[in-house]
Protein backbone atom coordinates (compact mmCIF):
# COMPACT_ATOMS: atom_id res chain seq x y z
CA UNK A 1 0.00 0.00 0.00
CA UNK A 2 1.27 3.42 -0.79
CA UNK A 3 1.88 6.17 1.57
CA UNK A 4 -1.21 8.38 0.61
CA UNK A 5 -3.28 5.13 0.67
CA UNK A 6 -2.21 4.03 3.97
CA UNK A 7 -2.94 7.75 5.20
CA UNK A 8 -6.32 7.27 3.40
CA UNK A 9 -7.24 4.10 4.96
CA UNK A 10 -6.43 5.58 8.50
CA UNK A 11 -8.14 8.80 8.22
CA UNK A 12 -11.53 7.20 7.41
CA UNK A 13 -11.06 5.96 10.81
CA UNK A 14 -11.29 9.42 12.79
CA UNK A 15 -14.85 10.02 12.91
CA UNK A 16 -15.50 6.72 14.02
CA UNK A 17 -12.88 7.20 16.54
CA UNK A 18 -14.69 10.74 17.66
CA UNK A 19 -18.03 9.38 17.59
CA UNK A 20 -17.08 6.23 20.13
CA UNK A 21 -15.37 8.70 22.41
CA UNK A 22 -18.46 11.25 22.48
CA UNK A 23 -21.25 7.96 22.75
CA UNK A 24 -19.04 6.34 25.44
CA UNK A 25 -19.14 9.65 27.22
CA UNK A 26 -23.24 10.14 26.85
CA UNK A 27 -23.29 6.32 28.51
CA UNK A 28 -20.68 6.99 31.26
CA UNK A 29 -23.03 10.49 32.07
CA UNK A 30 -26.73 9.29 31.55
CA UNK A 31 -25.96 6.02 33.76
CA UNK A 32 -24.51 7.45 36.41
CA UNK A 33 -26.96 10.29 36.72
CA UNK A 34 -29.64 7.38 37.27
CA UNK A 35 -27.42 4.72 38.98
CA UNK A 36 -25.16 6.82 41.64
CA UNK A 37 -26.37 9.30 44.44
CA UNK A 38 -26.92 12.56 42.86
CA UNK A 39 -24.23 15.08 43.79
CA UNK A 40 -24.96 18.72 46.16
CA UNK A 41 -26.35 21.34 44.22
CA UNK A 42 -24.40 24.15 45.18
CA UNK A 43 -20.85 22.69 45.08
CA UNK A 44 -21.75 21.02 41.66
CA UNK A 45 -22.67 24.39 40.44
CA UNK A 46 -19.39 26.41 42.05
CA UNK A 47 -17.35 23.88 40.64
CA UNK A 48 -18.87 24.27 37.04
CA UNK A 49 -18.42 27.51 36.88
CA UNK A 50 -14.52 27.03 38.06
CA UNK A 51 -14.19 24.68 35.49
CA UNK A 52 -15.96 27.03 32.82
CA UNK A 53 -13.63 30.01 34.26
CA UNK A 54 -10.02 27.86 34.12
CA UNK A 55 -10.91 26.85 30.28
CA UNK A 56 -11.51 30.11 29.14
CA UNK A 57 -8.28 31.62 30.74
CA UNK A 58 -6.32 28.99 29.74
CA UNK A 59 -3.34 30.27 28.11
CA UNK A 60 -2.58 27.12 25.61
CA UNK A 61 0.31 28.84 22.96
CA UNK A 62 3.64 29.09 24.90
CA UNK A 63 5.47 26.93 22.21
CA UNK A 64 7.51 23.91 22.99
CA UNK A 65 4.07 22.01 23.13
CA UNK A 66 3.45 23.45 26.56
CA UNK A 67 0.04 24.37 27.86
CA UNK A 68 -1.25 26.23 31.18
CA UNK A 69 -4.44 25.24 32.78
CA UNK A 70 -6.05 24.58 35.91
CA UNK A 71 -8.91 22.42 34.36
CA UNK A 72 -7.11 19.31 36.11
CA UNK A 73 -7.11 20.14 39.41
CA UNK A 74 -10.35 21.06 39.58
CA UNK A 75 -11.59 17.51 37.74
CA UNK A 76 -9.29 15.74 40.54
CA UNK A 77 -10.93 17.92 43.45
CA UNK A 78 -14.85 16.68 41.65
CA UNK A 79 -14.06 13.22 42.12
CA UNK A 80 -14.16 13.55 45.92
CA UNK A 81 -16.41 16.77 46.46
CA UNK A 82 -19.53 15.55 43.75
CA UNK A 83 -18.71 12.24 42.59
CA UNK A 84 -19.20 10.55 39.62
CA UNK A 85 -21.75 12.43 38.04
CA UNK A 86 -21.17 16.15 39.49
CA UNK A 87 -17.20 15.16 37.94
CA UNK A 88 -18.51 13.85 34.85
CA UNK A 89 -20.76 17.07 34.36
CA UNK A 90 -17.89 19.42 35.04
CA UNK A 91 -15.62 18.25 32.51
CA UNK A 92 -18.02 18.39 29.90
CA UNK A 93 -19.94 21.63 30.45
CA UNK A 94 -15.83 23.19 31.26
CA UNK A 95 -15.39 22.56 26.74
CA UNK A 96 -18.99 23.11 25.79
CA UNK A 97 -18.17 26.45 25.88
CA UNK A 98 -15.42 27.32 23.70
CA UNK A 99 -15.90 30.55 21.05
CA UNK A 100 -12.55 30.54 19.64
CA UNK A 101 -13.01 26.47 18.40
CA UNK A 102 -14.70 26.76 14.74
CA UNK A 103 -14.79 23.03 14.74
CA UNK A 104 -17.67 21.65 16.29
CA UNK A 105 -16.42 18.17 15.89
CA UNK A 106 -13.61 19.21 18.14
CA UNK A 107 -15.73 20.71 20.84
CA UNK A 108 -17.85 17.89 21.11
CA UNK A 109 -14.48 15.80 21.47
CA UNK A 110 -12.83 17.95 24.04
CA UNK A 111 -16.30 17.95 26.17
CA UNK A 112 -16.61 14.07 25.67
CA UNK A 113 -12.95 13.51 26.74
CA UNK A 114 -12.83 15.83 29.58
CA UNK A 115 -16.03 14.39 30.96
CA UNK A 116 -14.09 11.26 31.17
CA UNK A 117 -11.50 12.18 32.77
CA UNK A 118 -13.88 13.27 35.48
CA UNK A 119 -15.47 10.60 35.79
CA UNK A 120 -12.57 8.18 35.31
CA UNK A 121 -11.09 10.06 38.47
CA UNK A 122 -14.27 9.20 40.58
CA UNK A 123 -14.45 6.15 39.26
CA UNK A 124 -10.47 5.30 40.59
CA UNK A 125 -11.19 7.42 44.25
CA UNK A 126 -14.52 5.30 44.65
CA UNK A 127 -13.30 1.78 43.74
CA UNK A 128 -10.47 2.57 45.55
CA UNK A 129 -12.26 3.35 49.33
CA UNK A 130 -11.74 7.09 49.07
CA UNK A 131 -14.47 9.05 51.11
CA UNK A 132 -17.17 11.77 49.31
CA UNK A 133 -18.17 14.75 50.64
CA UNK A 134 -19.12 15.35 54.36
CA UNK A 135 -18.20 11.53 55.67
CA UNK A 136 -14.68 13.60 55.77
CA UNK A 137 -14.95 16.03 58.28
CA UNK A 138 -13.71 14.98 61.74
CA UNK A 139 -11.15 12.87 59.91
CA UNK A 140 -7.87 12.50 61.51
CA UNK A 141 -4.12 12.49 59.89
CA UNK A 142 -3.77 8.82 59.45
CA UNK A 143 -7.85 8.34 57.97
CA UNK A 144 -7.58 11.39 55.76
CA UNK A 145 -4.50 9.89 54.14
CA UNK A 146 -5.79 6.14 53.40
CA UNK A 147 -9.35 7.19 52.45
CA UNK A 148 -9.11 10.12 50.74
CA UNK A 149 -5.36 10.94 49.93
CA UNK A 150 -4.20 7.92 48.74
CA UNK A 151 -7.63 7.59 46.35
CA UNK A 152 -7.17 10.45 45.36
CA UNK A 153 -3.71 10.66 43.72
CA UNK A 154 -4.33 7.13 42.37
CA UNK A 155 -7.92 8.95 40.66
CA UNK A 156 -5.20 11.80 39.53
CA UNK A 157 -2.83 9.31 37.72
CA UNK A 158 -5.71 6.96 36.06
CA UNK A 159 -7.04 10.98 35.04
CA UNK A 160 -3.42 11.53 33.47
CA UNK A 161 -3.42 7.65 31.84
CA UNK A 162 -7.00 8.26 29.98
CA UNK A 163 -6.05 11.50 28.70
CA UNK A 164 -2.75 10.43 26.98
CA UNK A 165 -4.69 7.46 25.68
CA UNK A 166 -7.65 9.09 24.26
CA UNK A 167 -5.32 12.43 23.14
CA UNK A 168 -2.75 9.74 21.55
CA UNK A 169 -5.59 7.70 19.79
CA UNK A 170 -7.07 11.04 18.07
CA UNK A 171 -3.70 12.13 16.82
CA UNK A 172 -2.75 8.90 15.68
CA UNK A 173 -5.51 8.81 13.32
CA UNK A 174 -4.90 12.41 12.00
CA UNK A 175 -1.79 12.86 12.21
CA UNK A 176 -0.59 9.44 11.39
CA UNK A 177 1.50 9.44 14.49
CA UNK A 178 2.47 5.98 16.09
CA UNK A 179 -0.18 5.82 18.95
CA UNK A 180 2.50 4.59 21.85
CA UNK A 181 4.92 6.81 20.22
CA UNK A 182 2.08 9.65 20.63
CA UNK A 183 1.93 8.33 24.62
CA UNK A 184 4.93 8.18 25.27
CA UNK A 185 5.30 12.07 24.24
CA UNK A 186 2.19 12.87 25.75
CA UNK A 187 3.15 11.49 29.41
CA UNK A 188 6.75 12.61 29.05
CA UNK A 189 5.14 16.41 28.63
CA UNK A 190 2.29 16.13 31.22
CA UNK A 191 3.17 13.08 33.21
CA UNK A 192 4.98 15.49 36.07
CA UNK A 193 2.21 17.71 35.58
CA UNK A 194 -0.58 15.89 36.58
CA UNK A 195 1.34 14.88 40.03
CA UNK A 196 1.35 18.81 40.75
CA UNK A 197 -2.26 18.64 39.75
CA UNK A 198 -2.95 16.04 42.28
CA UNK A 199 -1.01 17.64 44.97
CA UNK A 200 -3.24 20.58 44.65
CA UNK A 201 -6.55 18.69 43.93
CA UNK A 202 -6.22 17.32 47.48
CA UNK A 203 -4.96 20.23 48.89
CA UNK A 204 -8.53 21.56 47.64
CA UNK A 205 -10.80 18.91 49.04
CA UNK A 206 -8.82 18.73 52.33
CA UNK A 207 -9.37 23.11 52.66
CA UNK A 208 -13.56 22.05 51.48
CA UNK A 209 -13.94 19.34 53.91
CA UNK A 210 -11.80 18.86 56.69
CA UNK A 211 -10.91 22.35 56.81
CA UNK A 212 -14.04 23.68 57.27
CA UNK A 213 -13.53 26.46 54.84
CA UNK A 214 -16.12 25.14 52.25
CA UNK A 215 -16.70 27.07 49.10
CA UNK A 216 -14.25 29.67 50.97
CA UNK A 217 -11.32 27.05 49.80
CA UNK A 218 -11.78 27.75 45.68
CA UNK A 219 -10.51 31.19 46.54
CA UNK A 220 -7.44 29.78 48.81
CA UNK A 221 -6.41 27.33 45.55
CA UNK A 222 -7.40 29.72 42.83
CA UNK A 223 -5.41 32.99 43.79
CA UNK A 224 -1.88 31.10 43.98
CA UNK A 225 -3.54 29.42 40.19
CA UNK A 226 -3.95 32.54 39.01
CA UNK A 227 -0.52 34.20 39.83
CA UNK A 228 0.74 30.83 37.94
CA UNK A 229 -1.21 31.45 34.98
CA UNK A 230 0.51 35.27 34.77
CA UNK A 231 4.31 33.97 35.66
CA UNK A 232 3.38 30.56 32.53
CA UNK A 233 2.04 34.10 29.86
CA UNK A 234 5.10 35.80 30.38
CA UNK A 235 7.68 32.37 29.86
CA UNK A 236 4.99 32.30 26.72
CA UNK A 237 5.96 35.84 25.61
CA UNK A 238 9.59 34.66 25.72
CA UNK A 239 9.19 31.58 23.61
CA UNK A 240 7.03 33.98 21.22
CA UNK A 241 10.41 36.33 21.54
CA UNK A 242 12.55 33.19 20.64
CA UNK A 243 10.07 32.30 17.72
CA UNK A 244 10.81 36.12 16.35
CA UNK A 245 14.43 36.15 16.54
CA UNK A 246 14.79 32.21 14.81
CA UNK A 247 12.23 33.85 11.97
CA UNK A 248 15.02 37.03 11.69
CA UNK A 249 18.03 35.02 11.43
CA UNK A 250 16.38 32.56 9.00
CA UNK A 251 15.20 36.18 6.56
CA UNK A 252 18.95 37.10 6.81
CA UNK A 253 20.13 33.86 5.37
CA UNK A 254 16.89 34.10 2.92
CA UNK A 255 18.23 37.82 1.80
CA UNK A 256 21.60 35.92 0.50
CA UNK A 257 20.45 32.53 -0.44
CA UNK A 258 16.69 32.77 -1.14
CA UNK A 259 16.36 28.60 -1.56
CA UNK A 260 17.95 28.54 2.67
CA UNK A 261 14.50 29.62 3.71
CA UNK A 262 12.46 26.27 2.25
CA UNK A 263 15.49 24.15 2.89
CA UNK A 264 15.71 25.61 6.49
CA UNK A 265 11.58 25.27 6.56
CA UNK A 266 11.71 21.49 5.45
CA UNK A 267 14.22 20.72 7.93
CA UNK A 268 12.58 21.99 10.97
CA UNK A 269 9.01 20.21 9.91
CA UNK A 270 11.07 16.94 8.95
CA UNK A 271 13.53 16.96 11.98
CA UNK A 272 10.80 17.42 14.46
CA UNK A 273 8.28 14.67 12.66
CA UNK A 274 11.86 12.56 13.65
CA UNK A 275 12.30 13.79 16.78
CA UNK A 276 9.18 12.88 17.57
CA UNK A 277 9.66 9.19 16.84
CA UNK A 278 12.87 8.67 19.02
CA UNK A 279 10.27 9.86 21.94
CA UNK A 280 12.41 12.57 22.91
CA UNK A 281 10.40 14.98 25.51
CA UNK A 282 9.31 18.32 24.19
CA UNK A 283 12.46 20.53 25.63
CA UNK A 284 14.51 18.45 23.35
CA UNK A 285 12.38 18.83 20.29
CA UNK A 286 12.87 22.21 20.81
CA UNK A 287 16.10 22.24 20.54
CA UNK A 288 16.19 19.76 17.15
CA UNK A 289 13.73 21.93 15.66
CA UNK A 290 15.94 24.89 16.57
CA UNK A 291 19.19 23.56 14.81
CA UNK A 292 17.55 22.12 11.92
CA UNK A 293 16.11 25.40 11.42
CA UNK A 294 19.22 27.04 11.85
CA UNK A 295 21.84 24.25 10.40
CA UNK A 296 22.58 26.64 7.42
CA UNK A 297 22.97 29.78 9.35
CA UNK A 298 26.50 29.88 8.89
CA UNK A 299 26.07 30.31 4.88
CA UNK A 300 25.86 33.98 6.06
CA UNK A 301 29.72 33.78 5.94
CA UNK A 302 30.52 31.92 3.06
CA UNK A 303 31.09 34.25 -0.15
CA UNK A 304 28.05 33.80 -2.31
CA UNK A 305 29.56 33.77 -5.36
CA UNK A 306 30.53 30.10 -3.85
CA UNK A 307 26.92 29.53 -2.53
CA UNK A 308 25.94 29.66 -6.19
CA UNK A 309 28.53 27.34 -7.96
CA UNK A 310 27.54 23.74 -8.74
CA UNK A 311 29.26 21.39 -6.28
CA UNK A 312 31.02 19.37 -9.21
CA UNK A 313 32.44 23.11 -10.20
CA UNK A 314 34.40 23.44 -6.68
CA UNK A 315 37.80 22.91 -5.94
CA UNK A 316 38.90 21.46 -2.80
CA UNK A 317 39.72 24.83 -0.66
CA UNK A 318 36.30 25.95 -1.94
CA UNK A 319 34.52 22.77 -1.10
CA UNK A 320 36.75 23.29 2.55
CA UNK A 321 35.63 26.72 3.17
CA UNK A 322 31.75 25.33 1.98
CA UNK A 323 31.97 22.36 4.63
CA UNK A 324 32.96 24.80 7.98
CA UNK A 325 30.13 26.71 7.30
CA UNK A 326 28.65 24.54 10.83
CA UNK A 327 31.86 25.71 12.76
CA UNK A 328 30.77 29.70 11.48
CA UNK A 329 27.25 28.86 12.19
CA UNK A 330 27.77 28.00 15.79
CA UNK A 331 30.14 30.77 16.27
CA UNK A 332 27.51 33.34 14.97
CA UNK A 333 24.59 32.23 17.44
CA UNK A 334 27.26 32.38 20.90
CA UNK A 335 25.57 34.33 23.35
CA UNK A 336 21.73 33.78 22.52
CA UNK A 337 21.05 31.79 25.62
CA UNK A 338 17.99 30.14 24.28
CA UNK A 339 19.82 28.84 21.05
CA UNK A 340 22.67 27.46 23.06
CA UNK A 341 21.84 23.94 23.12
CA UNK A 342 20.87 24.03 19.62
CA UNK A 343 24.43 25.28 18.90
CA UNK A 344 25.98 21.78 19.18
CA UNK A 345 23.66 20.51 16.66
CA UNK A 346 24.48 23.18 14.39
CA UNK A 347 28.54 22.41 14.51
CA UNK A 348 28.44 18.67 14.64
CA UNK A 349 25.73 18.36 11.41
CA UNK A 350 28.67 16.79 9.43
CA UNK A 351 30.22 14.40 12.32
CA UNK A 352 30.20 10.35 11.29
CA UNK A 353 28.66 8.12 13.21
CA UNK A 354 31.81 6.37 12.75
CA UNK A 355 34.21 8.62 13.80
CA UNK A 356 35.33 9.61 10.73
CA UNK A 357 33.51 13.23 10.67
CA UNK A 358 34.77 17.14 10.96
CA UNK A 359 34.92 19.18 12.87
CA UNK A 360 36.00 16.87 15.94
CA UNK A 361 36.10 13.62 14.78
CA UNK A 362 32.98 12.26 17.74
CA UNK A 363 31.63 8.35 17.16
CA UNK A 364 28.56 7.21 17.88
CA UNK A 365 26.59 8.87 21.07
CA UNK A 366 29.08 11.65 21.59
CA UNK A 367 27.23 13.21 18.34
CA UNK A 368 24.76 15.40 20.23
CA UNK A 369 20.95 13.93 19.22
CA UNK A 370 20.20 17.43 17.62
CA UNK A 371 23.65 16.95 15.28
CA UNK A 372 22.14 13.34 14.35
CA UNK A 373 18.97 14.32 13.05
CA UNK A 374 19.99 17.10 11.50
CA UNK A 375 22.72 15.17 9.45
CA UNK A 376 20.00 12.84 7.86
CA UNK A 377 17.08 15.24 7.50
CA UNK A 378 19.64 17.54 5.42
CA UNK A 379 20.40 14.25 3.67
CA UNK A 380 16.84 13.69 2.90
CA UNK A 381 16.30 16.52 1.47
CA UNK A 382 19.64 16.60 -0.91
CA UNK A 383 17.90 13.74 -1.84
CA UNK A 384 14.60 14.63 -2.53
CA UNK A 385 15.20 18.32 -3.75
CA UNK A 386 18.37 17.67 -5.80
CA UNK A 387 19.55 20.95 -4.23
CA UNK A 388 16.89 23.01 -5.32
CA UNK A 389 17.73 22.03 -9.15
CA UNK A 390 15.00 22.90 -11.58
CA UNK A 391 11.21 22.90 -10.56
CA UNK A 392 10.61 19.28 -11.10
CA UNK A 393 13.64 18.59 -8.26
CA UNK A 394 12.74 15.45 -6.33
CA UNK A 395 10.06 14.49 -8.88
CA UNK A 396 9.66 10.89 -8.88
CA UNK A 397 11.82 9.79 -5.74
CA UNK A 398 10.04 7.76 -3.25
CA UNK A 399 10.63 6.78 0.39
CA UNK A 400 12.84 3.85 -0.81
CA UNK A 401 14.98 6.05 -2.90
CA UNK A 402 15.68 8.04 0.28
CA UNK A 403 16.39 4.49 2.17
CA UNK A 404 18.94 3.22 -0.20
CA UNK A 405 20.56 6.92 -0.44
CA UNK A 406 20.64 6.74 2.97
CA UNK A 407 22.33 3.35 3.48
CA UNK A 408 24.56 3.90 0.65
CA UNK A 409 27.51 5.25 2.98
CA UNK A 410 27.82 3.25 5.81
CA UNK A 411 29.42 4.53 8.78
CA UNK A 412 27.79 7.85 7.93
CA UNK A 413 24.35 8.26 9.91
CA UNK A 414 22.94 6.60 13.55
CA UNK A 415 20.73 4.09 12.27
CA UNK A 416 18.38 4.53 14.58
CA UNK A 417 17.82 7.99 13.25
CA UNK A 418 17.73 6.69 10.11
CA UNK A 419 14.61 4.02 10.90
CA UNK A 420 12.81 7.00 12.55
CA UNK A 421 13.06 9.46 9.55
CA UNK A 422 11.96 6.93 7.07
CA UNK A 423 9.02 5.90 9.33
CA UNK A 424 8.17 9.56 9.61
CA UNK A 425 8.31 9.79 5.39
CA UNK A 426 6.08 6.83 5.94
CA UNK A 427 3.72 8.90 7.53
CA UNK A 428 4.04 12.00 6.42
CA UNK A 429 5.41 12.11 2.94
CA UNK A 430 7.89 13.65 1.49
CA UNK A 431 8.96 16.74 2.19
CA UNK A 432 7.85 19.69 -0.23
CA UNK A 433 8.85 22.75 -1.45
CA UNK A 434 7.20 25.73 -0.03
CA UNK A 435 5.43 28.40 -2.04
CA UNK A 436 7.47 31.01 0.30
CA UNK A 437 10.60 29.99 -0.60
CA UNK A 438 12.30 32.88 -1.19
CA UNK A 439 13.14 35.64 1.01
CA UNK A 440 10.59 38.27 1.17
Amino acid sequence: MTTTAMASAQSRWLPYYLALVVTTSLTVGVSSWFLLPRPSFGPLVLLCIMGLVSYQIREPELGLRISFSFLSIILVASAAIVGMFGAWLVGALSMLVDREQPRRSVTMFNAAMCSLLGASSALTYALLGGVEGDAMVGMGPVRLASDVGWPLLAADIAACLVNAALLSGVISLDKRVPFWVQMRQVLTGSGVAYVGYGVIGLLFVILWFPAGLGAFSALLVLAPLLAARWAFIQFGEELRSHERTVDTLVTALGTKEPAAVGRSRRAAALAEWVAEGLGLPPGQIGTVRYAATLHEIGHLGVATRLLRRAPSSLSPAERRVIDGHSVVGARMIEGIDFLEDARSGIRHQHERFDGSGRPDGRAGQDIPIAARIVAVTSAIDEVVHASDAGAGAGAGVTVADVARALSADPGRFDPDVVAAAIAALDRHGLPTSAPAEAAT
